[in-house]
């Protein structure tokens, strides 16, 4: 097994895409998969960002879900 470059990606595997609550403006999109999921995760940001409706498919997705860890 050869690797070229290090790819971080959440503990999860899963994407880490949302507001990150408490930190003034900021927008979270973490993924492995930018290069496939750029397209519609780009489009779910910019609607949140800009009009404030968060598509259902990101629930599952949010920062939030690792403070259930702690």
């Amino acid at each position: 097994f050869h690797t070229v470059g290090y790819r971080p990606t959440p503990v999860d595997g899963f994407p880490i895409v949302g507001r990150a609550e408490g930190a003034g403006g900021l927008y979270v999109a973490v993924t492995h998969s930018g290069i496939t999921l750029a397209p519609v995760l780009g489009l779910f940001a910019a609607r949140e960002i800009l009009d404030g409706e968060r598509d259902t498919l990101l629930a599952p997705y949010g920062l939030g879900r690792f403070l259930q860890i702690l």
